[in-house]
């Protein structure tokens, strides 16, 4: 019934997602047990920097924070300079954000000084690094936070940052991008997480394909005391991906595996189907190394399967960081 409900998000598509109080109390709940795991507490002042229109994050991380007994700034995303200032003056021990958005912030923060030691970092892919650079370089710790738009949170880190634990009121899954069946995640063997909530009123969540990839699912003990299973990072989404010769081809191993070697110009993934079969070039504008062929062999080695390099000056016509020119018959 209309009465009962309490809350509309709206997330590109467009996709409206109502909430009932009672739903919008138990997410929120979630989030503050999340945010509470990734180190917050009731002495800390929180830059929240997610944005806080039509769609659900920005709001519930607040709550989130507020049944912490956090002091909240309500930032929003963008206005570096601003947060910046007001982290000095506010006296902001830590921060909810993008990773990309955190390490611009800290270096706009400079020597300035600060009191920020915390972060939670979230809503987008991240390289392998970041949390490690972030600590390192500016001093702060950050512990990563896994959601879903249409659910909340899924998986959040523990003081230990060993892994995601997964959240233990929701049924999650995972399967084959390309089929939809069960399966264990692994690596270079990447599977989808799919989430099912049972309170769910005003919307049901079941089986929710999330298009998020995991590599690995860990369930060893943690030092912490959780006993949930935990995931890594996300590393990539399941639209961005093909199969070829039975092997995941995963755009952001490519990138990630450039910039390993200093090589950060613009990059495409071409495949092409010779005879049957299937050919892998990546495709690197600028001018030719000499370490060409130990290019080809690191990105061979990262994706598990033969690939070729070409230096050109400009990349084909097309988008994205993959173009599988095969054409598929069907069955």
């Amino acid at each position: 019934p209309r009465a009962e409900l309490a809350w509309v998000f709206v997330a590109p598509g467009p996709i409206y997602m109502p909430y009932t109080a009672d739903d919008m109390d138990r997410v929120a709940r979630a989030y503050g047990v999340a945010l509470h795991s990734c180190g917050l507490d009731s002495d800390d002042i929180v830059d929240q920097t997610l944005l806080y229109n039509w769609v659900i994050a920005a709001t519930m991380v607040d709550r989130g924070l507020r049944s912490l007994g956090c002091a909240v700034v309500p930032g929003g995303p963008g206005g570096t300079e601003q947060h910046a200032d007001n982290i000095r003056r506010a006296g902001v021990t830590g921060i909810v954000a993008m990773p990309s958005f955190l390490e611009h912030l800290m270096e706009v923060l400079g020597d300035r000084p600060h009191r920020l030691t915390k972060a939670v970092i979230m809503g987008e892919l991240r390289d392998a690094d970041a949390k490690v650079r972030i600590e390192q370089r500016y001093g702060v710790r950050a512990r990563e936070f896994y959601g879903v738009g249409d659910v909340g949170a899924v998986a959040y880190e523990c003081e230990q940052g060993q892994g995601m634990h997964l959240r233990p009121d929701l049924l999650i899954e995972f399967v084959d991008p390309a089929t939809g069946a069960r399966k264990i995640p692994a690596k270079g063997d990447p599977a989808e997480i799919v989430v099912t909530d049972f309170a769910r009123q005003a919307m049901p969540i079941v089986r929710l394909r999330s298009g998020d990839l995991v590599d690995e699912l860990l369930t060893d003990p943690c030092a912490c005391g959780n006993p949930a299973p935990r995931i890594p990072r996300i590393i990539g989404r399941a639209n961005d991906i093909t199969k070829v010769r039975g092997m995941f081809i995963i755009p952001q191993l490519v990138t990630r595996t450039l910039g390993e070697l200093g090589i950060n110009d613009e990059h495409c993934i071409v495949i092409e189907r010779d005879g049957g079969r299937d050919l892998i070039e990546v495709l690197i504008t600028g001018t030719p190394r000499e370490n060409a062929p130990a290019v080809a062999d690191a990105l061979s080695g990262a994706l598990r399967i033969r690939c070729a390099v070409r230096f050109v000056q400009s990349l084909p016509p097309g988008s994205g960081l993959l173009r599988d020119h095969r054409a598929y018959q069907t069955q």
